[in-house]
């Protein structure tokens, strides 16, 4: 873990997972700066996936400032372009929305080998459990996240796992709302899509429908709820993947 900012009173932890070698993009540090709110950046690296990175780097902060730590996490790639007062916007919608509501999600697009554009729709389990709509750069109260077991780790799912880790929250009673007004740019390159072959991506991707959308399937025809859950079987096509 190397802290590269640590405010007083930091409302958020902002944990950029890396890899060997890697850095920070000028842009990123750039635009990170355009927000108000305190808040305590931190790198983690390591030869681990993405969410592995970004655990291990909270529960090192944690060990060592226990006492002062953040109400939220936010996960941030290393070349992630901000839009102005990202942060501000995120923390004041996570703020004051009700317990069940775990994490806040931001509009965000991808430029280079991708251009295309996702905007924060409204939270939706029945679209969820097709695809996955939300960024992983997204605002989560720490405190949901330790409810559920922290982030999804597992390698079997590769590049699908920020997809597990809100099918998961849902499994647990939590779901996520927008922020319609906060922003960023994902400058993407060819890795950013599945890689391997598309057997192989179709094999990851049964995985989740049987660990993570089949039992909410099972759990939406046991119980009358309110965010019941159609009885269809998701597509293997049209999936975000990041």
């Amino acid at each position: 873990m190397k802290i590269i900012r640590q405010d007083k009173d930091s409302k958020v932890l902002v944990v950029t997972p890396l890899l060997p070698n890697h850095k920070i993009s000028k842009d990123t540090k750039k635009t990170i700066k355009r927000n108000k709110v305190p808040f305590t950046w931190i790198t983690s690296e390591g030869h681990n996936n993405i969410p592995v990175n970004v655990e291990n780097g909270l529960n090192d902060y944690r060990k060592k400032f226990h006492k002062h730590l953040p109400l939220y996490i936010l996960p941030l790639d290393r070349d992630i372009i901000l839009g102005r007062s990202m942060i501000d916007r995120m923390v004041a919608v996570l703020d004051i929305l009700p317990d069940e509501i775990a994490y806040t999600y931001a509009n965000f697009e991808f430029k280079g080998a991708i251009d295309k554009k996702f905007p924060a729709k409204p939270f939706d389990i029945n679209a969820l459990v097709f695809n996955n709509y939300i960024s992983s750069n997204s605002l989560i109260k720490i405190k949901y996240l330790d409810a559920i077991g922290g982030f999804v780790k597992d390698n079997k799912y590769k590049r699908l796992l920020d997809w597990c880790l809100w099918l998961k929250f849902y499994q647990h009673d939590y779901i996520g709302m927008p922020t319609p007004n906060a922003n960023f740019i994902a400058l993407s390159t060819p890795n950013d899509i599945s890689a391997g072959t598309q057997e192989d991506f179709e094999l990851k991707r049964k995985r989740v429908l049987e660990d993570f959308v089949k039992p909410i399937m099972e759990k939406a025809k046991k119980e009358d709820s309110s965010h019941s859950v159609d009885d269809v079987e998701p597509p293997l096509d049209n999936v975000l993947t990041f």
